[in-house]
């Protein structure tokens, strides 16, 4: 069987992450689906670290009220920022791995934990739009689903659901988007169309069932993770009675190294909480600042070309 290969292993990261050998028939398949199931990538020693600099940053969300919405009542940013997460992407096997199935070089730009506990719904079906809203449509981003817990969807429940992108993506809604932010900075009146949006991608149209009717959802185990492109559909899959009390997980976000800022689309994506594309209005989100913090670059330049960019893998 074919592979892509990587031999090269640096010897200070892989009690972090792990050398994985992708069969090219995968790697062809993440670029029809959009996502791909990276199996036994991170460490025992990685997945304890990450759960420690997790359950600190969702613990201080839930007390000091900077939650994104009611449906994850621990959900934290700025978890790039911690020692764990450096150790992660600057790791000469993950930058082998997921530099290799993406083709590009890559910023990273933030990352989040989320607690899901019994009782909650989690998300519903949509596309990661406030963790991509100040870049334009047209540039690739990226998420990194980590479980730090075992995933049995049947049994648990807990996990994700996610559609193929070839069969149903969200870049239409990033330009819808885009053009929509613009039509607010001018101060034109957009509620006819959100609500004809809204009628579309409500959880009880129609488009809800054909997302359920094609959704894959897949069994993880601890040091397994999840990329995906930002234009995949995804919804949280709730606790199931017979499910542990909760689930923690970690995302990382990353952007193509070309991505441009798109200053309209932050706006009006940061005032309705990312709902624009779909024609709702979630509020602003208290935590996601990064994209507010490129001053130094003008609409449309490349965020690399900012001294507040991320760092490049």
């Amino acid at each position: 069987m074919s592979t892509l290969s990587h031999d090269v292993v640096d010897e200070n990261d892989t009690c972090f992450v792990n050398p994985v050998d992708i069969p090219l028939e995968e790697s062809k398949r993440f670029r029809e689906n959009g996502f791909i199931k990276i199996e036994g990538l991170l460490s025992p020693a990685c997945i304890q670290a990450l759960r420690e600099a997790a359950l600190l940053h969702v613990r201080s969300a839930s007390e000091f009220d900077t939650n994104y919405g009611s449906e994850f009542k621990r959900l934290t940013y700025g978890l790039g920022q911690t020692g764990v997460l450096r150790r992660i992407y600057s790791a000469n096997s993950f930058r082998k791995i997921v530099v290799s199935l993406i083709g590009n070089p890559l910023i990273v730009s933030e990352g989040l934990a989320l607690e899901l506990r019994k009782g909650e719904t989690g998300f519903t079906w949509h596309y990661d739009s406030v963790s991509f809203r100040f870049i334009r449509p047209i540039d690739p981003g990226y998420s990194i689903w980590i479980p730090l817990d075992n995933i049995d969807p049947a049994r648990d429940g807990g996990g994700i659901a996610y559609v193929p992108e070839n069969l149903l993506s969200s870049v239409f809604n990033y330009q819808l988007s885009s053009l929509l932010s613009k039509k607010i900075s001018k101060g034109d009146d957009i509620r006819s169309m959100s609500s004809s949006l809204q009628k579309v991608f409500s959880t009880s149209s129609a488009l809800n069932d054909i997302l359920e009717d094609n959704k894959v959802e897949d069994e993880f185990s601890i040091g397994d993770v999840l990329l995906f492109t930002k234009s995949v559909w995804h919804r949280t899959s709730p606790l199931k009675e017979s499910g542990p009390s909760s689930r923690l997980a970690v995302a990382i976000r990353l952007l193509d190294w070309r991505s441009r800022l798109d200053r309209g689309m932050f706006e009006g994506e940061t005032h309705s909480g990312g709902g624009v594309g779909m024609g709702v209005n979630w509020g602003n989100p208290k935590q996601t600042i990064y994209g507010s913090q490129f001053v130094d670059i003008a609409d449309g330049d490349e965020l690399r070309n900012s001294r507040f960019c991320g760092p490049i893998i």
